[in-house]
């Protein structure tokens, strides 16, 4: 998979420092420095690719265009052997006399996950305002591997009856209110992809409106989004007396892995957390954003993260061409499912008044309704609504995201 992180500014790029900058972003950052490779005998694995830069793609277009541009980078793969695997992309917005700019980065997931994409976008665009800087750059550093972190109570591979009991309770969880509903709206079958997103940006006093009334209510903002998901998919369920569907969450395996790895140097470091939540005509708001937090912190302290990858047959054990069959099938046959990916609050770019909102987009897998990508930046909750085009009508998509706008924003003047 792909991903994009991007940011939005009121004025346009000094384009002559982008190379330079991009050049110090991936001498700092040994995974900006490699490719993958696969074979037989030592598995699946990055290599060492340091002499390729990355590469720059400048762009001209309208305001009401730019979200092609990012569109397409979310089904563009990367070339099996390529490196690196990171692309830049620099978009002027000009409108008239009125120019902006858009500074995109497509990360393979392998190498990234939205906080360290964002922590790399923000190191580029301070390095982008600050030239002086560009002659000073730190050596190359990475992470151990992820399955090196691991808290020994959580390293599944070594206790596998231990991991057979709790994906049992996993199992039993998804099960506890029965058949998911099914959703005829989703075409799971179709064969291509036609990624696209909805940018919902609420201003800066709804997204303070909502972390009060999130705190006073024991509750998360991200809860509250992933309530407005759900009870925004409920809507497109034509006469069903409950609803029950399969939300899935990525999480920030940082502060559940060994010594809290920071988000610089990149890295990819989540997994998912899923589980089932049923609807009905009484489902109201912030109860159901309550339950689906109080599930995830329970799911998380079971170690269903950590999990994840040992039900992959993921352990840190080398990884042969001959998996990948198996994990295809084992991924295609996930329960449909919507999806909320929150990074929370991005800190501003000192260095950058320009920059006016910094978010990020995936396409949903063949399974997935929708992929909700949300970021807040300088108090602005932004959700870029992911969902492909070829499996969800443009028309059902607009539907499901005015529904969550409308529901977000009556929830931050309610009363608790």
């Amino acid at each position: 998979m792909n991903f994009v992180v991007f940011a939005q500014r009121s004025n346009a790029l000094p384009l002559e420092r982008i190379q330079p900058a991009l050049n110090v972003l991936q001498q700092e950052n040994a995974l900006l420095q490699v490719r993958i490779d696969w074979t037989e005998q030592n598995g699946l694995r990055f290599e060492p690719a340091p002499t390729h830069p990355i590469a720059l793609h400048r762009h001209q277009t309208s305001q009401d265009n730019w979200q092609a541009i990012i569109e397409a980078e979310l089904s563009q793969p990367f070339a099996v052997g390529s490196a690196p695997l990171i692309r830049c992309h620099a978009i002027t917005l000009q409108d008239g006399q009125s120019t902006s700019s858009v500074l995109a980065l497509t990360f393979h997931h392998a190498i990234a996950d939205g906080r360290s994409g964002v922590a790399l976008l923000r190191r580029l665009l301070a390095l982008i305002a600050q030239p002086k800087a560009l002659s000073k750059h730190a050596d190359p550093a990475t992470l151990p591997p992820m399955s090196a972190l691991m808290p020994a109570p959580y390293r599944w591979a070594d206790q596998p009856q231990a991991a057979k009991a709790l994906r049992s309770t996993l199992i039993g969880d998804y099960k506890r209110f029965g058949a998911l509903s099914p959703l005829p709206w989703l075409a799971n079958q179709a064969s291509d992809r036609s990624p696209r997103f909805i940018q919902v940006a609420l201003p800066a006093a709804v997204g303070q409106a909502l972390r009060s009334r999130t705190r006073q209510a024991g509750t998360t903002v991200h809860g509250l989004i992933c309530a407005a998901q759900l009870l925004a998919q409920r809507t497109l369920q034509a006469d069903e007396e409950r609803s029950t569907f399969f939300l899935s969450c990525p999480v920030d395996l940082r502060p559940h892995l060994e010594s809290t790895p920071s988000t610089e140097p990149t890295a990819m470091l989540i997994s998912l957390i899923s589980n089932t939540f049923q609807l009905d005509a009484s489902t109201t708001l912030w109860p159901l954003a309550h339950a689906i937090v109080e599930q995830t912190r329970l799911q998380m302290a079971r170690g269903e993260g950590h999990l994840l990858y040992w039900l992959y047959g993921l352990t840190g054990a080398p990884v042969p061409p001959t998996q990948l069959e198996a994990f295809r099938q084992k991924a295609l046959a996930s329960l449909p499912n919507t999806m909320v990916s929150n990074i929370g609050a991005v800190p501003s770019v000192a260095e950058d008044p320009d920059v006016q909102a910094i978010s990020f987009a995936l396409c949903p897998m063949p399974y997935q309704t929708l992929f909700t990508a949300a970021s807040s930046y300088a108090d602005q909750l932004i959700l870029n609504v992911g969902f492909d085009a070829q499996r969800v009508s443009p028309a059902h998509a607009s539907v499901l995201t005015q529904q969550m706008q409308d529901i977000l924003c009556a929830a931050s003047s309610n009363v608790v």
